[in-house]
């Protein structure tokens, strides 16, 4: 048996490119947590993958990368996984490898066909140069890292086979091009996300031609369910231009409860009323992030969130960030469909 961040196993100079999907159906972060009690007993022996860094490997570069070969390996990968679709996979059984403990992902077939998918894609990227596929693609998410070879022993391999959780399909529609980082300290992965890169075609639930965020609150906007559709359900939404009111300054404060006051009052005006202040126009959002060019500067945008999540923000170019979830509630309002 043997540790797995070895020195063989250990990066000289990461972080280094990968494709992966984020793991985190709450089906599948449960079923992880059934082991949880076996490998808190291991303490330190082990790096237990905590819910945010569950993934799937579909792809990694293994050397260091140019800003520019690195946007030009996601917009080929991007290309690519438009070939591709979502896809449904179980989760389980547990195996307890020589240097790890990894869960199973099947079918195996679809996920080896992305693989080859994103694999061909940068491998047209100049300069970029993979390890050499095996003889059969092997999908599976690791549980956790083994950090002593005193680990794997037989009570442990007993123990674990007796937990057996049931296993749990899950869903993986988009992937993430990330730079994956070796945290020798916490003894597991994680990363720095770079780009989203869905699926297949994505087919938007419905188009808003522009919205405009930090307007004026009303009913509404604030109300508790949404218009249409379950409160809980992913949205994924084509915006033409999204656009933010900046905040009320002083004196449209002032201006906006004068107003307020005399409509209720209208023998009510103090010192009379105070200047009508300028408006100033909603800021166009676009993607700040940096590219070898300068900054992306795309204004062509999907929103994806539901009513009660945040807004996660993704540019025709596949870099994303997050908003609100009062972001995520005008872009839904915009495109409420006709009833």
């Amino acid at each position: 048996m043997e540790s797995f961040f070895s020195q063989k196993r250990t990066w000289a100079d990461g972080p280094y490119l990968h494709f992966i999907a984020v793991l985190d159906d709450p089906a599948y972060v449960s079923f992880t947590q059934a082991h949880h009690d076996l490998l808190a007993d291991y303490g330190d022996r082990v790096g237990s993958v905590p819910a945010p860094w569950l993934h799937w490997t579909a792809q990694g570069v293994h050397h260091q990368l140019a800003e520019d070969q690195v946007e030009r390996a996601v917009r080929a990968a991007r290309e690519a996984a438009r070939q591709a679709a979502p896809v449904t996979v179980t989760m389980g059984p547990v195996w307890p490898g020589p240097s790890a403990v990894t869960v199973a992902m099947y079918p195996e077939e679809p996920l080896a066909d992305i693989n080859s998918l994103v694999r061909n894609a940068i491998s047209t990227v100049p300069g970029v140069q993979l390890r050499e596929a095996g003889d059969r693609y092997w999908p599976h998410s690791t549980l956790a890292y083994f950090r002593s070879p005193s680990v794997h022993d037989a009570d442990f391999n007993r123990r674990l086979r007796k937990i057996r959780p049931r296993r749990v399909e899950i869903t993986i529609r988009r992937l993430l091009a990330v730079y994956m980082h070796q945290d020798l300290d916490l003894g597991y992965y994680t990363w720095t996300p770079i780009a989203e890169i869905p699926l297949g075609v994505t087919t938007a639930d419905a188009a808003a031609s522009e919205v405009v965020c930090g307007a004026p609150e009303n009913t509404a906007t604030y109300r508790t369910t949404p218009p249409w559709g379950d409160p809980d359900v992913e949205c994924e939404i084509e915006v033409g231009r999204l656009a933010v009111q900046p905040p009320l300054s002083d004196e449209q404060v002032r201006y906006e409860s004068f107003v307020s006051r005399a409509l209720e009052d209208s023998t009510y005006f103090e010192d009379g009323e105070p200047p009508l202040p300028k408006w100033p126009d909603p800021v166009t959002v676009v993607c700040e992030r940096p590219v070898s060019e300068g900054v992306c500067g795309s204004g062509r945008l999907r929103v994806r969130g539901s009513w009660t999540r945040p807004a996660v923000i993704i540019c025709e170019r596949g870099h994303s960030w997050t908003d609100t979830v009062e972001t995520m509630r005008a872009v839904i309002l915009a495109a409420e469909p006709a009833q």
